[in-house]
Parts: structure tokens; sequence; C-alpha cells
């Protein structure tokens, strides 16, 4: 008995040694596994943080370059309509200083005979009067009136030479007018160009995250190829629209619900804003009757209204501009559509949302994208650099995909552009 019991307390005191001899073991790795998640989870935050802070940083570099696109835009138009000025005036002095020329050659050649009967009179002595074949009646009376034309003659003669004088400081103004012209042309040059690399860059900045971008423009493209006319398209734009506006909502509230168990990312958003901006906060277009920004400098060649070589009305208005001119968008929006549809090589609808659409054509090159958030005066595209042909853009707005009347929606051009 007392043998058992001795067997049995050496087995008890085993167990407790060898348990005793692995706990400190299995602990020791559980603290280790402990330990490794509490490593990943910081530099899982860390890294977090700095993808927030870099997506901070683009979407702040994005804004700015954003800003600094529409004050050079601007800048752009303005010295584009300075250029078109200083041409019409310098044809305008061309012509007035061809006009004079004219006058003064008409006007010399029926002064000279005039002057040649007045230098005869001045240089024959009045005793040659009496050997003339002139009853002497008839020669007191030419000498007479010979004499009285001197002031008249002598009037017109500083007449002319005023004129002269005159056009002479026209054609010294035009010299320098020709000047100024060389030096706006050199400016607006330098400032396309620094235009260009803004855009380019721009448009490197968004080729990080294209993902949106590329799915609104295959959406576009599919609803394109369905429509067959421009009424039709943007019928099918807006039911997009609503349908994407729907189905955003939706994953807002499963992101929502999703947020109450999962920590808040977004990166996936912030990316989106870099490429595709973010919707504008200003006060609907229906209320900005008369702040719409004109799309390009230049003057309206056909109103709408106006009957059109087929017989039909425009439906929009006609700009004629300069070769290369910057084309804005005329109001805050979405690009709905974004290249070539039927007759047109290139077409720009912009979606204001409350049914309201502008459409741009004529353009040579588009510089957006569909689903890009625009503001107003912001650059989307150039016309043609051809000398050769006639750079004439065409603007429409409608309402519920009716045209109306753009005119009384354009700010005038003398008003200050809103900043």
């Amino acid at each position: 008995m007392q043998h058992s019991k001795s067997k049995w307390l050496a087995f008890i005191i085993g167990v407790i040694l060898c348990t005793g001899s692995s706990t400190p073991g299995l602990g020791a790795t559980k603290q280790d596994e402990l330990k490794q998640i509490e490593r990943d989870i910081r530099e899982e935050k860390k890294r977090s943080t700095d993808l927030k802070s870099k997506s901070e940083n683009l979407k702040a570099e994005a804004e700015a370059l954003r800003a600094e696109l529409i004050a050079l835009s601007q800048s752009v138009q303005q010295r584009e309509a300075n250029v078109t000025r200083l041409e019409i005036a310098l044809e305008e002095l061309a012509r007035e200083e061809n006009t004079a020329r004219q006058d003064l050659e008409k006007r010399h050649g029926q002064s000279v005979d005039t002057l040649m009967a007045l230098q005869r009179l001045a240089l024959n002595p009045p005793e040659a009067l009496i050997a003339s074949p002139q009853e002497p009646a008839d020669m007191v009376r030419s000498a007479i009136l010979l004499r009285s034309l001197v002031p008249q003659i002598q009037q017109e003669a500083d007449l002319l030479r005023r004129d002269v004088e005159n056009y002479a400081q026209k054609r010294k103004l035009l010299q320098s007018r020709k000047e100024s012209l060389d030096r706006a042309n050199l400016n607006l040059d330098d400032e396309r160009r620094r235009l260009d690399l803004l855009i380019k860059e721009k448009n490197n900045l968004s080729k990080r995250y294209v993902a949106d971008s590329q799915a609104a423009r295959k959406k576009a493209n599919q609803l394109s190829a369905k429509a067959r006319s421009l009424r039709e398209l943007l019928k099918r734009l807006e039911t997009e629209r609503k349908a994407q506006e729907k189905r955003d909502q939706e994953k807002a509230a499963r992101d929502k619900a999703k947020q109450k168990q999962t920590p808040k990312d977004d990166g996936d958003n912030d990316e989106s804003e870099i490429v595709l901006g973010k919707p504008p906060t200003g006060k609907p277009i229906a209320k900005s009757k008369g702040e719409l920004s004109r799309p390009a400098a230049g003057p309206i060649v056909m109103k709408y209204g106006a009957k059109e070589k087929l017989g039909g009305k425009h439906k929009g208005i006609s700009i004629k501009t300069r070769t290369s001119a910057q084309i804005v968008a005329t109001y805050d929006g979405q690009i709905a559509f974004a290249g070539p549809f039927r007759g047109y090589k290139q077409l720009l609808i912009i979606d204001h949302g409350d049914g309201y659409h502008t459409l741009l054509t004529g353009m040579d090159r588009i510089d957006v994208s569909e689903g890009q958030w625009l503001l107003s005066g912001e650059p989307v595209g150039v016309m043609s650099s051809n000398r050769s042909s006639d750079a004439t853009l065409y603007f429409e707005l409608r309402k519920n995909g009716a045209p109306i009347n753009p005119l009384p929606w354009l700010r005038r051009q003398n008003a200050k552009a809103r900043g």
C-alpha cells in the first residue's frame, strides 16, 4: 500500500515537472505571434497613413493645377482677343492709308492744270499781256480769275499738307501696331505652350488612376454607337447618368454599412477624385443665367434661330475663332461624351445637371475625357492650327434634350469672370 502511494506520488510530480517545463515555451510562442501581429498592425497603419498623405498631396496638386489651368486659359483667350483687335485695327489703318493715297493722287491731278496756269502768270510780266492774241477785256478777266483762285488753292494746299502729315502719323502708328502685334503673338504662343505643358502634366497625373475614366469612356462609346441622333444620344446619356447615380447611392450605402465593421479607407475615392475631379459645389446652372463663360474668344457669325443654307434653323451659335484657339467649359459640369459622333469629327457634351447640357463641336483636339468633372473656364480643347481652314466653333445649350437660345445665358464679354 505504501509502495502504491509512493508510485502515484512520483507520477504526479513527473506530470507537474513536465507541465512546468513546457508551459514557458508555449507562452513564449504565443507572445511572439502577438508581437508580430502588433508590428503588422503598426506597419499597416503607417502604410495607410502614408498612402492617405500621398493621396491628399496628389489631390492638392491636382486642385492647384486645375486653378492654374483656368487662370491661364482665361489669359490665353484674352490675348487671342487682343491679337484679333490689333489685326482689325491694322487692317483699318491700312485701308485709311490706301484711301488717303488715292485721294491725294486724284486731287493732285485736278490741281496740276490750275497750278501750271498760275505758274505761267507768275512768269509772264504784265507787258506780255499786250502781245497776247486775246481781247484786253478777256485778258483782264483771266488774270483776275486766276488771281482769285490763289487763296483757294493755297487753302487746298494747306489741307493737303495737313492730310499728308496726318496719314504719315498713321503710317507711323501702323508700324507701331505691327510691332505690338508681333509682341502679342509671341506672348500668346508662350502662354499656349505653357498651357499645353500644364494639360500634359494634368493628364500624366491622371494616368496613374484611369480605371474610372476608362469605364466611363467605354460606356459613352457604347451609347453613341446605338444613338441615331444628338437628341437620342442625350436621352441615352441622361438615362445612364441616372442609373449610375442610383448605383453610386447603393454602393455608398454598402460602404457605410461596411465601415461599421472595418476601418474606413478613402484611397479609392481619393484616386477617383484625382482622375475625375469632384462634383462642383457652386449654384445650379438653372440659377446662373447670364453667368456662363464664353467657350471661345471671337465674334458670333451665326446666331441661334438664323436660317441655314439648307433651309433649317440654327440650333446654337457659331463663333469665328483664331487658329489654335483655346476652348473652355462654359459652366461647371461633368463630361458626358467626348469624341467622334455621326457627322461630327469631335463632339464634346458636358452635363451641367437639372437636364442642362452644352454641346461643342468644331475642335481639332479634345483634352478631357468622359466622367471628368470640370469647373467653369477649365480648358477642354483646341481649334485647328490650319490657317487655310475657316475656324468656327459651334456651341449649343440644351434643356431636356431640346435646344434653347444660349446667348442670354452667356456672360457679357466685358464682365468679370467668376473665380
